[in-house]
């Protein structure tokens, strides 16, 4: 039993200091973890984990924020777009799903700033480069909000009449 709340206390250690190290990073302005979309990981020691904006990915997202905003798409359309006009893959040389184009439209990251732990309330100001303004990014939440008010406004043929 010794040995065995020796090994516990050893992991639970660990944890802390690992919940340490991340918020460390965080308060010192960098991302930790895989870039999101439109950005990579650095792989030089001198600047381990810091994320530089990817050439090839980074436009085409920015061009999605645009489309929003000023165009009035919807996610959908954007997709559609991405999958068939765009002719745009993920790192993984995979198309981006349409959860994915929301993610990447409602991440704060691609402005300037991130929240860690998620839903934690804890805001920091990052690193690295941003792709889009911070006024780009209130427009798409606006236009994004508007959608899904009209989306629950609607009603359909039987709604009342029949239920699950």
């Amino acid at each position: 039993m010794i040995l065995g709340s020796q090994a516990k206390l050893e992991n639970d250690n660990r944890g802390v200091n690992v919940k340490r190290g991340l918020r460390t990073r965080a308060e010192m302005g960098l991302w930790a973890g895989t870039a999101p979309l439109g950005y990579l990981n650095q792989r030089h020691m001198d600047r381990k984990c810091q994320v530089v904006i990817d050439p090839d990915r980074a436009p085409v997202v920015k061009k999605m924020f645009e489309k929003v905003a000023y165009e009035k798409w919807s996610g959908r359309k954007v997709y559609n777009w991405l999958r068939f006009e765009a002719n745009f893959y993920t790192r993984g040389n995979k198309p981006l799903t349409l959860s994915g184009v929301y993610r990447v439209l409602t991440h704060s990251f691609y402005y300037g700033v991130f929240e860690r732990p998620k839903n934690s309330g804890n805001w920091y100001q990052g690193k690295h480069e941003p792709i889009i303004t911070k006024e780009l990014f209130d427009q798409v939440q606006a236009q994004l909000k508007r959608d899904n008010i009209q989306r629950e406004n609607k009603e359909f043929a039987f709604t009342k009449l029949f239920t699950c």
